[in-house]
């Protein structure tokens, strides 16, 4: 008698093994986006530089994101396999870290910063485009949450990281990025011996270009509904950029002069709150999420700016948290509309020029405020601020369509 094979397993389930490693790429990727900020003043502590270079550290890591997205994106929908893309890039980000954290000189820093923004920026669209890829296959709606809490969860865990470091004196300029290293490698292997699936391609439909159609001509037509898209992720971007400049400033203005460690705690709130609001809105309708992400940033940004004028550093947290909320449900609702606006055949291109749109907006926004403090002081940025992101979030409430 012939034993019978058993069953294949549920396609979803097949693909889980996948979607795990893309994460895992996603979270060393933000990992090491983040790691560096707590060590920078260990830095200039020991080779003494300006200021002004710590400024240019965080430049040169945003030029190297915003070149491989805009050079790379469209690169990974022409290829056959996405870890074409994925895989070198995973290799450039473990490079950088190692290259980071053995740096002896600043010119090592500053290539091993290129090298980490080069790395995250050709990951970033193309794991995303990935993710939407396993989505069709198998008719799941996984992509936008699963992408937004790797990229929240390693941009939160990546100061958390080197602090520890610090803390405990574990070799902190390198232990953090030989970690990141060893993540690089592990996602990896297991994208090469993961069971990775081919693409399936979304049939053209009344909504949707005819398949293959060029990206300039299909954007004619998903322009405005893209436009509103990364109106979102810009503004969730620039206020959570903001919290993560300037909140530990903001808090610490309102406590004592000893609790300068308390107040820094507060970014690891904010970024727990998006995390954990991105995994609990998962399920909801994107447009909803959207809208209820963009009215909590308008009035979180407001009651923290309230908070500060009256001294209130309570309400300064709570609002925060809120902020954080806000944050998380805009991001995962920009991205499940990505999800569904975007043609198969330009996934990698859209995403890539998602999360250029992303990076443009919390730069410049980071620049702005810096210059606006320096001009008026703090209290009455943050006032001018409140009516920007107001202004924002009626706009895209009022005319966008989700």
């Amino acid at each position: 008698m012939t034993a019978s094979l058993p069953p294949p397993l549920p396609l979803s389930s097949r693909l889980a093994i996948p979607r795990a490693f893309l994460a895992l790429a996603l979270v060393g990727a933000l990992l090491g986006s983040t790691t560096p900020s707590p060590l920078y003043g260990l830095y200039q502590s020991l080779w003494g530089f300006p200021s002004v270079t710590l400024s240019a550290l965080y430049a040169v890591y945003a030029f190297g994101v915003l070149l491989s997205l805009a050079a790379l994106g469209r690169l990974s929908d022409r290829l056959p396999d996405r870890r074409l893309i994925l895989l070198p890039a995973l290799a450039v980000v473990g490079l950088g870290a190692l290259l980071f954290g053995f740096a002896d000189d600043l010119q090592a820093l500053f290539l091993g910063r290129l090298l980490a923004g080069l790395g995250t920026g050709a990951l970033t669209g193309s794991a995303n485009a990935a993710l939407m890829d396993f989505d069709n296959l198998d008719r799941q709606r996984r992509a936008p949450s699963l992408a937004s809490i790797a990229f929240t969860g390693g941009a939160a865990l990546g100061p958390v990281l080197s602090s520890a470091a610090l803390y405990l004196d574990f070799w902190p300029r390198s232990s953090p990025f030989l970690l990141i290293a060893a993540l690089a490698l592990l996602a990896g292997l297991g994208l090469v011996f993961g069971n990775w699936p081919k693409p399936a391609k979304t049939p053209a439909s009344a909504d949707r270009p005819a398949a293959r159609q060029p990206l300039r001509q299909a954007m004619a037509s998903l322009w405005p509904a893209f436009a509103m898209v990364c109106a979102v992720l810009v503004l969730g971007w620039m206020v959570g950029s903001l919290f993560i400049a300037l909140g530990t400033t903001m808090l610490a203005s309102l406590l004592p002069a000893g609790a300068l460690a308390a107040a820094g705690l507060i970014v690891a709130a904010f970024q727990i709150a998006a995390g954990a609001t991105q995994f609990l809105c998962r399920r909801m309708p994107a447009g909803r999420a959207i809208r209820v992400g963009c009215a909590l940033l308008a009035a979180s940004w407001a009651g923290c700016t309230a908070s500060l004028a009256y001294g209130q550093a309570w309400g300064f947290c709570l609002f925060t948290l809120c902020s954080g909320v806000g944050y998380g449900a805009a991001f995962v609702g920009a991205m499940g509309r990505l999800a569904i606006i975007a043609p198969a055949e330009h996934r990698g291109s859209l995403s890539s020029l998602f999360y250029v749109a992303g990076y443009l907006g919390s730069a410049l926004s980071i620049l702005g405020i810096g210059a606006l403090v320096d001009a008026i002081g703090l209290l009455q940025a943050m006032q001018g601020l409140v009516v920007c992101v107001g202004l924002a979030a009626v706009a895209i409430l009022c005319r966008g369509r989700f």
